[in-house]
């Protein structure tokens, strides 16, 4: 039996992943901030260790002298900076020391969600930190797959969530009409299994995880809209404006959101077919959020 630690288990992705490896009969153990939400989502079927504060290297040294995992995930990450919580030290700083502690351990891979965009050169800090976090598992010397996704597309996905919230109480949805950036969605499903499928794939690696279709946000939020029989207002929102009110998330838009690197590997070589399509991941997600 496979013996898997997972970071990251109780978000989007990670309950997904978890659950699939479930299914494989994996001896699957948890690090969480919250032990009574690992419960209520997985019940018995997993071992769960808390853990406060991440840079804790002594605590997080005891807790993997106790798993002594053969493989890891690691799923955290973040969207938006808090104070208490910034890219630097969710996505660098967080990885780094799990890495640096696992060198000492007899680990046979490490499977990695980093982010599509990623890059040493890119203006935002979401995507600096992603790449610093991948140059630092490299470094190790561990076997590794890195996986980057485009936009997760899934029942949980906080702007499906905000959306179903909005178009419950309004008939319909004002919504700022950002042009000429695309997105190549994928499903949480497939992200989960290639997640589950690296642990056995023969080889290191970076993958780019993409769906089938590139689309807007536009088209995506009016694609949901539509199936609550909801209609949306779009006004013209030049990215200029998202500069000025947002500027991280603007410069998280440096460039469009899609598989493009000719030397990444694709999710059909973890998959082992076609990814979901997207309108088949679009009315999953909304048939869950009804």
């Amino acid at each position: 039996m496979k013996k898997l630690l997972i970071t990251g288990g109780t978000g989007f992705v990670g309950r997904h992943v978890v659950n699939m490896a479930l299914t494989k009969k994996y001896d699957v153990h948890l690090i969480v901030r919250n032990p009574e939400k690992a419960k209520s989502l997985f019940g018995k079927n997993i071992k769960i260790y808390q853990l406060n504060e991440f840079t804790d290297q002594e605590k997080l040294r005891e807790i993997l002298k106790i798993i002594n995992p053969q493989y890891v995930i690691h799923l955290i990450g973040i969207i938006k900076e808090t104070q208490k919580s910034t890219f630097e030290k969710v996505h660098y700083e967080y990885p780094k020391t799990l890495y640096e502690i696992l060198k000492d351990f007899p680990i046979e891979k490490i499977i990695h969600m980093s982010a599509l965009g990623a890059d040493e050169k890119a203006p935002s800090k979401y995507h600096i930190t992603k790449f610093k976090a991948e140059k630092e598992l490299i470094k190790t010397g561990i076997p590794f797959v890195i996986l980057r996704p485009s936009f997760i597309i899934g029942p949980q996905q906080l702007l499906f969530l905000e959306l179903r919230r909005v178009l419950k109480k309004l008939p319909f949805l004002i919504f700022p009409d950002i042009r000429n950036y695309y997105f190549q969605p994928v499903d949480v499903r497939d992200v989960a299994e290639c997640f589950i499928n690296a642990i056995d794939y023969h080889s290191s690696g970076i993958f780019e995880l993409c769906g089938d279709e590139r689309v807007t946000l536009r088209d995506i939020v009016h694609d949901f809209a539509t199936y609550f029989g909801k209609k949306v207002i779009f006004i013209p929102f030049p990215k200029f404006f998202l500069k000025i009110l947002a500027q991280e998330q603007y410069k998280m838009m440096w460039k469009d959101n899609i598989c493009e690197d000719s030397e990444a590997l694709k999710i059909e070589a973890l998959l082992g077919r076609k990814p979901i399509p997207y309108k088949e991941q679009i009315k999953w997600a909304i048939a869950s959020n009804l």
